[in-house]
């Protein structure tokens, strides 16, 4: 194994298994912020803190009886404590759950309702659907909500809104079965949780004069609430690190900014965070590379490009030639790489070729990612700062009006 390998093996293990679960608010998160603190700091970056207020949850354990027998359950991320003995009303579409008369019942949400993971009302993105669910629940005013999981194990919590007040959890697809089969059935529910108001913070690492154009590279180091996040993303945070240690003994042309943002994966975003104490300064960034979800055994690394000039995707097709495991991408906009794509910065988005089905859940352990392939993220990485050197602003945006040798 070679030192960088060593390097993100150090990381990765540090964050998914010494750490664990890491959620934005919780006291593991302040962990790893201060730890990403001393790394960069250790490289000879400079480091600022962005705190910010976030809502803070802690499962405390849940409980499930049908007709009194004990049935699988997990709370749901936000969910408020409750005490409920009542029974179940089960809609599977969204003209069920308005027709339904669900005050004072276990509202039971399958089909339609649950084969995704419920948006939060404040997620910018969010469907109709999801808006429509969330609004019939709130009028009928059910004393909980259980939404059947389809597949599994591992159990994945379907509902993570911290502005739903309603206590909800969720089920496997064999409790989901004997609810449905037995509407009106007796049910005893019982959440206990923690729910109050948190903190978090974005960690920030720049090097060169602040008036010199310069690229950025972020990670996400929060997680799920119960997932030690190996994929999802010590991977990337470990990729971010090593370019600490690889780019911060280098004398460059461009200047650094290396983002470690939080609140990813819960409202509200430590990149919106970011944003608006950036304000309009968004001209000087040359590009953001974001690494998030690298470096798995079983489906190659894959980059794109958004909001970028076709001289810079040349460029960077150009790379990938000599990086084998390395496919291209089609653009998304799901992580915190939005954040300066939608404002016009050319955004280099790193992850995986094919989504994993552990993504999210318990089983998003560190033996599941590859440290030769978070090598790879790192070195192609660092080839694309390199060929940024002495590059403007204008050569890498979309409306730049140069060529690939420009």
């Amino acid at each position: 194994m070679s030192h960088i390998e060593r390097v993100l093996s150090a990381h990765l293990d540090y964050l998914s298994c010494t750490i664990g679960p890491r959620p934005a608010g919780s006291a593991a998160n302040r962990v790893v912020a201060g730890y990403i603190e001393r790394v960069l700091a250790a490289c000879g970056f400079t480091v600022e803190l962005q705190p910010y207020h976030c809502p803070a949850w802690e499962d405390l354990g849940a409980r499930l009886e049908i007709a009194g027998d004990v049935a699988e359950v997990g709370a749901n991320a936000f969910s408020p404590s409750c005490d409920v003995q009542a029974p179940v009303v089960v809609a599977g579409t969204l003209a069920e759950l308005r027709a339904a008369r669900l005050a004072g019942c276990v509202a039971v949400l399958y089909g339609q309702l649950a084969a995704a993971p419920l948006a939060p009302r404040a997620w910018p993105h969010k469907g109709e659907l999801d808006t429509a669910i969330v609004a019939a629940l709130e009028a009928g005013q059910p004393a909980a909500v259980l939404a059947v999981q389809r597949h599994g194990p591992p159990l994945v919590r379907l509902i993570e809104d911290p502005e739903l007040a309603i206590p909800s959890a969720t089920v496997p697809a064999e409790v989901g079965l004997a609810l449905v089969r037995q509407p009106g059935v007796p049910v005893h529910l019982q959440i206990a949780a923690r729910r109050g108001a948190g903190n978090a913070c974005n960690v920030i690492g720049r090097r060169g004069a602040p008036d010199v154009p310069r690229v950025v590279l972020c990670a996400h180091f929060d997680t799920k609430i119960d997932t030690p996040g190996a994929a999802d993303n010590a991977a990337g945070v470990a990729v971010l690190l090593a370019l600490a240690e690889l780019l911060g003994a280098h004398h460059l042309a461009v200047g650094l900014e290396l983002v470690a943002f939080n609140g990813e994966e819960y409202l509200p975003s430590g990149a919106e965070e970011y944003a608006r104490r950036r304000g309009a300064d968004f001209e000087p960034i040359i590009a953001a590379l974001n690494f998030d979800g690298v470096g798995q055994w079983l489906a190659p690394n894959s980059i794109t490009l958004l909001a970028g000039s076709p001289a810079f995707e040349a460029a960077l097709r150009g790379l990938i030639v000599r990086y084998p495991g390395v496919v291209w991408g089609a653009p998304w906009i799901e992580s915190d790489h939005a954040i300066f794509a939608l404002r016009g910065v050319p955004s280099v988005a790193f992850t995986t070729a094919v989504r994993q089905p552990l993504d999210h859940s318990r089983a998003d352990t560190a033996e599941w990612v590859s440290p030769a392939r978070l090598r790879e993220a790192a070195m192609l990485g660092a080839e694309i700062v390199a060929t940024l050197q002495h590059k403007p602003a204008s050569w890498t945006r979309a409306d730049a009006a140069v060529t690939a040798a420009g």
